[in-house]
């Protein structure tokens, strides 16, 4: 059914066929009704611009939706950090022109205090998320990356440490992290109540 619901969803927003079905179901239902009450408007002049107007801002949707998304996993979770965000439009799409919508976000967040490090997660549009597990040293400046495997489990990306670039340095080791580090906290002995409630 989600599937279903995805293809359905795609088919409308983000392609010109869908707004054509919709046209081809309603204008005839717009005659039939011009015919009932002829003061009502021409069928032409309720379907031209709202086949404009649809032209001009479905195909934006899907953008809209990944912002909504991606800012609703953020919202009120105090120990994720947002280090970078950048907002993506399309030269082809009217209405990212005015409102252009989020794109691309990376956000930070601390690990438990068992597993130490942090949790760095790249989200952009029509993309495939990418989360990594960080280890940096902020001593040596290193910083050290684990990725997922197809599995599932973490593997480091390189065999030792790398030098951190300006950005990491800035993200991981000139930022004050106990705020964010104290919410993770908090927020294990609230799952861990939740759990023992429930048990």
């Amino acid at each position: 059914m989600e599937i279903l619901t995805s293809a359905l969803t795609w088919f409308f927003t983000n392609t010109i066929y869908g707004l054509m079905v919709i046209i081809v179901v309603v204008y005839p239902l717009l005659s039939a009704l011009k015919k009932v009450f002829p003061k009502f408007p021409e069928p032409a002049y309720i379907v031209v611009p709202v086949f404009f107007i649809g032209l001009l801002t479905l195909p934006s949707f899907a953008r809209y939706q990944f912002e909504d998304d991606v800012m609703s996993k953020i919202e009120g979770k105090d120990w994720i950090r947002v280090v970078n965000k950048t907002k993506w439009g399309s030269l082809t799409e009217p209405l990212t022109w005015f409102k252009t919508p989020v794109g691309s976000v990376t956000v930070v967040m601390p690990n438990s205090l068992v597993e130490g490090g942090f949790r760095e997660v790249t989200m952009r549009f029509e993309e495939k998320e990418i989360v990594s597990m960080v280890e940096p040293d902020c001593t040596n400046l290193t910083i050290l990356y684990a990725q997922p495997d197809k599995e599932g489990v973490f593997r480091y990306v390189t065999n030792s440490s790398v030098k951190m670039v300006g950005e990491q340095k800035k993200w991981y080791c000139d930022y004050d992290w106990s705020k964010e580090e104290e919410a993770v906290h908090q927020e294990a002995l609230r799952q861990l109540k939740e759990n023992t409630k429930k048990k």
